[in-house]
């Protein structure tokens, strides 16, 4: 067996969980001496026009946008990939996904985003190339389903059930949790971390994930109606949205029960001091979360898959879900019942899963193990007559 192997990981800048399940993987492999690990945004480097034209209009927090997004994502969830649609988009840029894999020439394709060009050019070929996909929320989309996919890693046994009943095979279907990063599956010291923020170990703590766009609504009035009607004190991440951040700290600058942070990449330590949190549906911020076994509350879900991953845990007993502000303080005010915190915890306990990512890489050197006769002639056989550079694409 080649002892270390290449590996394309195929993922995507449309918000920030792709990236951060991919950069959990390739830790992964690399933390066992492989270091031929390719991270690759494929969709942006084969067709950067519509990556951007797409990423803008997946980021648009107004209303209308976001209402549109939330009916197309319904439009197309039940899609298959034999189909147009689905054809079409997993063809999209294939001459040039087919010139960079002869450049890497890996022997296994890892998905965190759902652009399935390279599966699709795995089946017209035949491919021997074995071909995962991680997905990255608690709810399906038919976008993640190609016929040609060796393994599928799903969050729960309820998006397994799921997929099953879309027609995958049992076989191919893992149920590994979503992969996070290494820090947040690291064990932590509360009171080392509370000197270290600056913070009082007497407070409780409400985290607020505006989101790294700044996609939460009326920040300022949510946080108000915390501290009014609540005991938690509030910090507020803005992450990369600079006027988001100079506009509550212009708001809260005389609060000491408010503290208002831009981007960081301490949020394992945050969510380890803080006593609930309050976010956007993401599906990697509620896996993280869950690492941390700390109670979320979701606001106002947006529609799409965030509405999904927000009723797919809710139903699970495992988040809470306010649709206005009312509801946010009811719940708040329930987590303050600490025989209700604890059953959260243990649900969130039962429901959670370690190593992930560790049980991904697994799967993969042992596929590329078995398939290892194969994988250069199928390779070859993927690549061979076509062009011979990954630069003067069409």
């Amino acid at each position: 067996m080649n002892r270390n192997p290449a590996v394309l990981i195929v993922t995507s800048k449309f918000g920030d969980g792709h990236v951060k399940v991919a950069e959990a993987i390739e830790h992964s492999f690399k933390s066992r001496g492989l270091d031929r690990v390719y991270t690759v945004d494929l969709f942006a480097e084969v067709n950067p026009r519509l990556n951007e034209l797409s990423r803008r209009f997946y980021l648009n927090s107004t209303f209308p946008a976001q209402e549109l997004y939330g009916l197309l994502y319904e439009i197309t969830s039940s899609m298959k990939p034999g189909r147009a649609m689905g054809k079409l988009l997993h063809s999209l840029g294939k001459r040039k996904v087919r010139q960079l894999l002869e450049d890497l020439r890996p022997d296994v394709i890892i998905h965190t985003f759902p652009y399935l060009a390279a599966a699709q050019l795995a089946e017209e070929t035949d491919s021997q190339v074995p071909v995962f996909t991680v997905m990255t929320d608690y709810v399906l989309h038919g976008r993640w389903m190609h016929p040609h996919t060796t393994k599928y890693f799903v969050a729960s046994e309820s998006l397994k059930t799921a997929l099953l009943a879309a027609g995958a095979a049992e076989d191919t279907l893992v149920v590994s949790g979503i992969p996070v990063r290494h820090p947040f599956e690291q064990i932590q010291d509360r009171e080392e971390l509370l000197a270290k923020h600056g913070l009082d170990g007497t407070r409780r703590y409400l985290l607020l994930a505006a989101g790294a766009y700044g996609v939460l609504s009326n920040i300022g009035g949510l946080i108000h109606s915390v501290l009014d009607q609540s005991g938690f004190d509030v910090i507020v991440v803005c992450g990369n949205n600079h006027k988001l951040k100079a506009a509550t700290e212009s708001i809260f600058k005389a609060n000491d029960r408010v503290h208002v942070l831009g981007y960081t990449d301490r949020m394992h330590e945050l969510m380890h001091i803080s006593s609930c949190l309050l976010t956007k549906a993401g599906g990697i911020t509620l896996t993280e979360a869950l690492s941390q076994l700390l109670p979320v509350i979701v606001y106002r879900p947006l529609p799409g898959q965030e509405a999904g991953n927000a009723a797919a845990l809710a139903s699970e007993r495992i988040i809470d879900v306010a649709l206005d502000e009312e509801q946010l303080i009811a719940q708040l005010l329930q987590l303050d019942n600490l025989e209700y915190r604890e059953q959260r915890k243990q649900l969130m306990r039962e429901f959670a899963r370690k190593a992930s990512a560790e049980r991904i890489v697994t799967e993969a050197l042992g596929v590329i193990e078995q398939r290892q006769p194969f994988a250069g002639q199928a390779a070859q056989q993927l690549l061979e007559g076509q062009v011979q550079t990954i630069h003067g694409y069409l």
